[in-house]
């Protein structure tokens, strides 16, 4: 399975080069801060399936979201992405959430996790302990689908990275330890975030931790299972 992971940054890439073209991947990833049409291009582009978290920064899904807040919504696109039309955020997005949930595409098992650490007030922002509680939610499930039908998990899907990998000092770029016991315990092949912007090409993107490959997929990464 080829996966194409994107995150944080909309890139002219997708839509300008034709050696975008040549990707083909069987899924497209999001780990969060990118807007809807920017997302609902790249899946129909590609024609495969859509699967995300949600970054601290994508507020399209919370009750006090506006869609009629044509101001907020030409700030997305002003500050990410502008394909020259108003997307319609009412209307049904193609791609799945996959915050504490097992998705099964093709054979390979994704577990997700929205949300960075919390530093204020605002939506997908989660304490040390909350997400504690919400990892424990899963394992019960993945306990549970190991039981009936002898499956783990092979990708996890977080927006925030693990403590100490990709991470950073200030408070909300902080990652979770809790991730870190996660990965140690149910052995995935990759944990894949973003998050945690890279400035500087050269800095490693790319880390293993207990066998388990931790990639920052600022702007877009490719894998292969």
């Amino acid at each position: 399975m080829k996966i194409l992971c994107v995150s944080d940054i909309v890139e002219r890439f997708f839509f300008e080069s034709q050696r975008s073209d040549d990707i083909k991947p069987d899924v497209v990833v999001s780990c969060g801060d990118l807007p809807l049409d920017y997302l609902e291009f790249l899946t129909s582009k590609y024609n495969v399936p859509l699967i995300y978290v949600h970054g601290n920064h994508d507020l399209y899904d919370s009750k006090d979201y506006e869609f009629d807040n044509v101001a907020f919504l030409g700030k997305i696109r002003k500050s990410r992405f502008d394909f020259g039309y108003q997307f319609d955020y009412r209307g049904g997005f193609g791609g799945i959430n996959i915050d504490r949930k097992i998705v099964n595409i093709n054979g390979v098992n994704f577990v997700g996790f929205d949300g960075s650490y919390k530093y204020n007030d605002a939506p997908h922002q989660f304490t040390e302990k909350e997400m504690s509680r919400r990892v424990r939610f899963v394992e019960y499930k993945l306990m549970l689908d190991k039981i009936l039908f002898g499956r783990s998990v092979d990708v996890v899907v977080t927006h925030a990275p693990p403590f100490g990998i990709h991470d950073r000092q200030d408070l909300p770029h902080r990652g979770f330890k809790v991730f870190l016991d996660f990965i140690k315990r149910y052995k995935p092949k990759y944990l894949l975030h973003g998050h945690v912007h890279i400035y500087d090409m050269r800095e490693k993107r790319v880390d293993v931790y207990e066998g388990v490959n931790i990639v920052n997929c600022y702007g877009h990464y490719i894998i292969e299972l």
